[in-house]
């Protein structure tokens, strides 16, 4: 199985689209296509990126060596948190603020869940 055969079932076992992916890894949708149709080759960042984001070694997705690595529950966990923290860390006071708030819905709506399947 060639890179691009690997981008592509990759991308759909995540149920994720071209634009979703690019998003993540900041190139246009159409990089994407060029990826998944031979055209283009990664930068060594934008792999390193994409392996991080389906949980897989770079090795896996240049040449398919090696069985895709299954991130446990705790390191795809913690590999969130830092994703969160970055992206946090460059927040305005106020779009901070916003996201603590919003944090604060999502942990009273998973409480409620909880309390509404128990």
């Amino acid at each position: 199985m060639s890179f691009s055969q690997r981008l592509r079932t990759l991308r759909a076992e995540h149920n994720m689209t071209q634009k979703e992916l690019a998003k993540r890894i900041n190139v246009s949708r159409t990089t994407i296509t060029g990826y998944e149709t031979k055209n283009r080759q990664p930068s060594h960042e934008k792999l390193m990126a994409m392996a991080d984001i389906f949980g897989v070694s770079v090795d896996y997705l240049i040449d398919g060596a090696e069985a895709p690595i299954s991130l446990s529950l705790s390191q795809h966990e913690r590999i969130l948190d830092e994703k969160m923290l970055r992206l946090y860390a460059h927040l305005t006071i106020a779009s901070k603020e916003a996201a603590l708030d919003y944090m604060e819905l999502l942990k009273l709506r998973e409480e409620k869940q909880a309390q509404e399947h128990s």
